[in-house]
């Protein structure tokens, strides 16, 4: 009687740590989602922003004209302008590799994904070795691909803060810039 209950209560203990899995790479995974979604976000409003600009140049293109180059808002001009495009150019770097695939290597062979071709390894092969699985098996290969996601997750984080870091950057440089057009009109 009490292997039994010994063994229920192991059997227990591991639907308990594969649910624990379960939910730990479901919710990792949408956080990586959002980490795409939201540098896609800025990216779009940073393309809006430019074509804005670009739809203003005459006005723009007067204001330009009006600033004396040699003075100290020429200069200012000139190195907000420089930096503007540091920063729009290091946003779209940034955005772009926070939205590319990420991999993580554990040097450990799970059964999630697969590394080979499917002419290397066939679904008989596969099928064999998933039902061939113990529990143990199961819950190190979603350990295993809970820890690759959190990694990824990690890397997209601090692509994603640089990102985010250079549009706000950008859209300070651009509020410092119109308050020169406004001193130089004045």
């Amino acid at each position: 009687m009490d292997n039994t209950n010994t063994a229920n209560e192991e059997k227990k203990t591991d639907e308990i740590k594969q649910a624990f899995l379960s939910s730990a790479i479901s919710d990792i995974s949408a956080y990586i989602q959002l980490a795409d979604t939201k540098v896609s976000i800025i990216m779009a409003a940073a393309v809006a922003l430019i074509v804005g600009l670009f739809a203003c140049y005459e006005p723009i293109g007067k204001l330009i004209a009006s600033v004396k180059p040699c003075s100290w808002q020429g200069v200012a001009l000139f190195v907000l302008a420089a930096l503007l495009a540091v920063s729009t150019i290091s946003m779209f770097v940034f955005g772009i590799l926070t939205i590319r695939s990420h991999v993580s290597k554990i040097g450990y062979k799970s059964k999630w994904f697969l590394p080979q071709s499917t002419k290397e390894y066939s679904f008989d092969a596969y099928k064999a070795d998933v039902l061939s699985m113990s529990d143990e098996d199961v819950i190190v290969n979603m350990a295993a691909e809970l820890y690759k996601l959190n990694d990824i997750n990690r890397q997209k984080q601090a692509t994603n803060k640089w990102a985010l870091r250079s549009f706000s950057a950008s859209l300070i440089i651009i509020a410092a810039i119109a308050v020169l057009f406004l001193l130089s009109a004045l």
